[in-house]
C-alpha cells in the first residue's frame, strides 16, 4: 500500500525537490503542506494520514516550532516518525532538532539514501501499527495460546516479505502469489516471456509548466490512480511511473498464457478511462489530456535488482526499449502493438493502419498496428474521441517549424503554409529541402501575413506525408491556438 508522507514547508522549489524525490519510489506519495493553516485543514479534514512527515527546519525555525508542537497535541498521531529537513551542517542544528522530537536530521537536497530512510522509516511504522491492530484482534479471538503464537510467526513472516517487496502496485492476484513463493522477493530474478506496456500523456511538459505545483500533483495522482486500477484490473503490474508516464509489464509473476490479451485489452480501457480522466480536468479547470500507448513482447529479465537493503522490482531487456520506441510514436486515444506481439493473441483483433518504426538503437524497423478492437473473453473497443472536421484556411499563416530528435530541440527551423486546421490537426505544405520523416515530433510556431504571432509553443507529429505535404497532430494546444481555430472556423462558417 502506498505510504503517505506529509511534507511542510514553504520554499515551493525545495518543496517540489523533496516531492518529486519522494515519489519517485513509486511506493510512496509526498503530500505538500505550504502553511500552518494548511496543516491545520489535513488533521481537521482526517483525510491521507500520514505514515511519516519531514518539515523544513528553517521555516519551522522562523515559526517557533508551531507546526511541531501542534503536531504533537493531536490525538492518532502517536508515534509517527518526524523528521527534519536542513541546509545547515551544524552541530547545534541538529541538536535542536533532536531536542523538539526529531527521529532524523536530513540535509538538503534529499539524497538517494535520504529517501530510504524515509522510506524505511514510513513503513516500519506501518508494519508496527497493523501488528498492533492484527495482535488485538487476535488476542480477543483467539483463546489458545498455541495459535496465538502461530499467528504471530505468521504475521511476521508475512510483514517481512511485505518490507522486501515494498513499493510495488501488484494486484491482489499477484500479491497472493508472492505469499505462495517467498522466494520471488529474494534478490535476483529469472529470464522470461513478458508482455510490456508503456503508456505517457502527450504534451504534459507544457500543460505542467502553467500549474502550480499542487494543481500538478493532483492530476497526476488522478491519473496515476485511475490507470493503475485498470492496470491491476488485468493482473498487469506497475514496475515505475516515469514523470508523466507508466511502465507496466503482464505475464511476470503469473504465468498465464492470455498476457498479451491482458496488457492489449488493459490499454484499450484505459485510453476509454480518459474520458473520465477529462472529466475531472474540466471539473478543476486543468487542460484535457491525451495519451499514448505501446505494447511489446519479448523475453525480458524480470525480478528484484539491488541490495539487502534497497531493492526494486525491475524488467530490464531489448523488449522494454523497443517498446519505449513504439509508445513514442503513438499519439492520442491511439493504443500501437507491435506486429511480432499481434501475431502471439488467442483472440480476433481488429487493426488500423500500420506503420513501421526506424529509431536510434533499433537495428530493423518494427512494423506496428494500431489496435481498435479485441474479441473472444477480452472483448473490448477503443470508443471513437470527436473530432471536428478539417476546415480550409483562406488567409496566408506562416509555419514555423523545428524538428525535435531525442528530446532535443533542433536550433534551425524550417517553414511551410498552413492549408486546413481544426482542434487536433492541421495540414501544412512546407518549403525549402530539408527531409521532414514521417512520425517526425516537431514543436510549432505561426504567424499571419502582417508577421504578427497567432501562436507558439505547439508540440505536434507527423502522423501523414505526402511529398511535401504534412498532416500533424497536436500533441498540445493552448489558448491561442484555440482561439484562432474558433475564429476561422466562424469565418468558414461565415462562407458557407
Amino acid at each position: 500500500m502506498e505510504k503517505n508522507i506529509w511534507i511542510i514547508a514553504n520554499k515551493r522549489k525545495e518543496m517540489l525537490d523533496a516531492q518529486r524525490s519522494v515519489n519517485a519510489t513509486g511506493g510512496m506519495r509526498a503530500i505538500c503542506i505550504l502553511s500552518f493553516d494548511a496543516l491545520q485543514k489535513h488533521m481537521a479534514e482526517r483525510l491521507h494520514m500520514p505514515s511519516l512527515i519531514l518539515i523544513d527546519y528553517e521555516m519551522s525555525k522562523e515559526d517557533d516550532f508551531r507546526a511541531m508542537s501542534f503536531l504533537k497535541e493531536q490525538a492518532g498521531m502517536e508515534g509517527v516518525p518526524i523528521l527534519f529537513m536542513t541546509d545547515s551542517a551544524e552541530e547545534d542544528v541538529r541538536s535542536e532538532c533532536y531536542v523538539q522530537g526529531a527521529l532524523a536530521v536530513l540535509m538538503k537536497p534529499l539524497t538517494a539514501v535520504s529517501v530510504a530512510r524515509i522510506e524505511r522509516m514510513a513503513w516500519q511504522f506501518d508494519v508496527a501499527l497493523n501488528t498492533e491492530k492484527k495482535l488485538e484482534k487476535q488476542s480477543m479471538d483467539l483463546k489458545s495460546a498455541r495459535e496465538i503464537e502461530r499467528l504471530n510467526k505468521q504475521l511476521k513472516a508475512r510483514n517481512d516479505l511485505l518490507y522486501q517487496v515494498f513499493g510495488r502496485y501488484f494486484s491482489d492476484a499477484v500479491m497472493d502469489k508472492i505469499f505462495e513463493d517467498p522466494s520471488g522477493v529474494s534478490i535476483g530474478g529469472e529470464k522470461k516471456d513478458v508482455t510490456v506496456m508503456m503508456a505517457d500523456l502527450r504534451g504534459f511538459t507544457a500543460i505542467s509548466q502553467m500549474m502550480d505545483s499542487d494543481s500538478m500533483m493532483d492530476l497526476l495522482n488522478h491519473f496515476f490512480g485511475k490507470m493503475v486500477e485498470v492496470i491491476q484490473k488485468y493482473n498487469g503490474t506497475v514496475i515505475e511511473f516515469l514523470g508523466d508516464g507508466i511502465l507496466a509489464v503482464f505475464g511476470a509473476l503469473l504465468t498465464e498464457e492470455n498476457h498479451t490479451e491482458s496488457a492489449v485489452a488493459a490499454a484499450i480501457e484505459m485510453q476509454n478511462s480518459m474520458a473520465e480522466v477529462n472529466a475531472y480536468c474540466q471539473s478543476k479547470g486543468y487542460e484535457f489530456l491525451d495519451m499514448g500507448i505501446g505494447i511489446h513482447r519479448g523475453m525480458a529479465f524480470i525480478g528484484n535488482i539491488g541490495s539487502e537493503k534497497v531493492m526494486r522490482y525491475n524488467v530490464i531487456g531489448r523488449v522494454v526499449n523497443e517498446c519505449s520506441r513504439i509508445e513514442n510514436y503513438s499519439v492520442g486515444n491511439q493504443v500501437l502493438v507491435s506486429d511480432e506481439t499481434i501475431r502471439k493473441l488467442n483472440c480476433g483483433v481488429t487493426t488500423g493502419k500500420a506503420i513501421e518504426i526506424k529509431a536510434k538503437g533499433i537495428d530493423k524497423p518494427i512494423p506496428v498496428h494500431e489496435v481498435i478492437k479485441l474479441e473472444g473473453d477480452f472483448a473490448c473497443e477503443l470508443h471513437e474521441v470527436e473530432e471536428r472536421a478539417l476546415f480550409k484556411i483562406e488567409t496566408e499563416i506562416t509555419a514555423e517549424m523545428q524538428l525535435i530528435v531525442d528530446k532535443y530541440v533542433d536550433e534551425l527551423p524550417f517553414y511551410g503554409q498552413i492549408r486546413a486546421m481544426s482542434y487536433k490537426y492541421a495540414l501544412v505544405r512546407y518549403e525549402g529541402e530539408q527531409e521532414i520523416p514521417l512520425y517526425s515530433d516537431l514543436r510549432v510556431m505561426a504567424r499571419n501575413y502582417s508577421k504578427n504571432v497567432l501562436f507558439t509553443d505547439l508540440y505536434a507529429k507527423v502522423v501523414a506525408k505526402e511529398g511535401k505535404d504534412l498532416r500533424l497532430r497536436f500533441t498540445h494546444i493552448n489558448g491561442d491556438y484555440q482561439y484562432l481555430v474558433e475564429k476561422m472556423e466562424r469565418e468558414d462558417e461565415r462562407r458557407r
